[in-house]
């Protein structure tokens, strides 16, 4: 009989916003016991690409882009209620264009360093009519 270990501990999030609209959300984070987690002690990592494929040219949105597409910039914060705050404003936003893309939350704990994702999914971007000026 196999013995299997399965260290991931990932959740499937799929998110499906307009284009051009301002992206704000919440959701909160809790350990096996249901209790919330401080997340005061880590720092975040989010990539929104085209596809699993890490190259620099295939992100469309990030916590850290890379100069060329710097606009297009995540903000993730935790909070020690458990709450992870996710935010991009309009006009990065307007820097996408519609469409389906993947994405991934990465947490990395300032103590032990560790590092695990913590949500993935679908990123799916819809059309929208109106344009800011």
């Amino acid at each position: 009989m196999a013995t299997q270990l399965n260290l991931d501990i990932s959740e499937e999030l799929n998110i499906t916003t307009k284009r051009g609209d301002s992206l704000s959300f919440t959701v909160t984070v809790k350990d096996s016991n249901d209790d919330a987690v401080d997340l005061t002690g880590y720092n975040f990592a989010m990539d929104v690409r085209f596809s699993n494929e890490k190259i620099d040219s295939n992100v469309v949105l990030s916590t850290s882009p890379p100069a060329a597409i710097a606009s297009s910039t995540i903000v993730l914060v935790g909070y020690a209620d458990g709450t992870l705050s996710l935010d991009a404003t309009r006009q990065a936003m307007e820097t996408v264009a519609a469409g389906g893309y993947v994405y991934d939350i990465q947490a990395t704990n300032n103590s032990t360093l560790d590092s695990k994702t913590w949500f993935f999914g679908s990123f799916d971007i819809n059309d929208d009519v109106s344009v800011w000026q």
